[in-house]
């Protein structure tokens, strides 16, 4: 079990650093490659949505109630 967790954090690892490098050179399909195999990448990317969203909804909360 501890050999697979080994395994598959340098198999993410690898598919982080080939994501930003393909986004670098703007290679599409590694890009996709990458971005498809990685649950890394899926997470940052979900967090990054649900941060954003929140910080919309703050600026929208800030101008609908004005600041009290």
């Amino acid at each position: 079990m501890w050999d697979y967790l080994v395994r598959r954090w340098r198999v993410e690892a690898a598919l982080w650093a080939c994501y930003w490098n393909a986004l670098d050179r703007d290679d599409r399909t590694s890009i996709r490659y990458c971005a498809d195999h990685s649950l890394l990448l899926s997470a940052f990317w979900l967090v990054m949505l649900v941060g954003g969203l929140m910080a919309f909804g703050v600026v929208v909360q800030f101008l609908q109630g004005g600041c009290r």
